[in-house]
């Protein structure tokens, strides 16, 4: 199956941002933007540094209030913050569906994304032939503009061969930088994230890796 990567950048002006002036105006950066799926929530991973002056629990508790956020949690990164925020799609399910559509016909939403001044810029998988769909969709939703379109080439999937759990702990540590040298979150933090004791999560993340192996070594 041939597969396409393709980069689109949301304008901050557009109505997904309003009501969000007062977060967007205390980033003095932000690096790593993620967002993945998890049944009906996304959950977003994101290193915040915030402008000098700014009371970072106010934000926090404002992002807590929002009636949408379902879990929101900062974790201390020197002279910035990790926040892993998941959150249900809210009032905006309706126009997310129309995404979703696109998603149950081979579409990864949010693969990837990076915040940088006056825009999201977000990367989306796809399937080929559902390449202008997926451009017209996200025009039509977003006012999305169109950066580039890049040929990609994954294999078959070893998170299907996973429990839903499993595949949730495996996807969060790796995205948050679990398994990197020198990590970025510990495994204290991945517990708290998924509200799990730290042994739990620890299985998880066996059970997983384990599955995967069989898979690599013996398919």
């Amino acid at each position: 199956m041939r597969m396409k990567r393709v980069k689109i950048g949301i304008p901050h002006s557009h109505e997904l941002f309003k009501g969000f002036e007062w977060l967007v105006e205390a980033i003095e950066w932000a690096y790593g933007d993620t967002y993945f799926t998890i049944g009906t929530d996304i959950v977003k991973l994101v290193e915040v540094k915030f402008r000098k002056g700014i009371n970072v629990d106010d934000i926090i508790e404002k992002l807590r209030a929002l009636p949408e956020t379902r879990d929101v949690k900062l974790f201390p990164r020197g002279d910035h913050y990790l926040i892993y925020l998941r959150a249900s799609l809210g009032p905006r399910r309706e126009e997310a569906e129309r995404l979703f559509e696109l998603q149950r016909k081979g579409l990864v939403i949010f693969e990837s994304g990076t915040f940088s001044a006056g825009e999201s810029v977000l990367s989306v998988l796809c399937e080929d032939g559902l390449v202008s769909e997926v451009i017209r969709r996200f025009k039509e939703v977003y006012h999305a503009r169109v950066i580039s379109v890049e040929d990609h080439a994954p294999g078959n999937s070893i998170l299907s061969k996973l429990t839903g759990r499993q595949a949730e702990v495996l996807l969060l540590a790796y995205k948050s930088g679990y398994f990197d040298e020198p990590r970025r979150v510990t495994l204290r933090e991945l517990a708290q994230m998924l509200d799990l004791s730290p042994s739990t999560v620890k299985e998880h993340l066996r059970k997983a890796q384990r599955k995967i192996l069989e898979e690599t070594i013996e398919g």
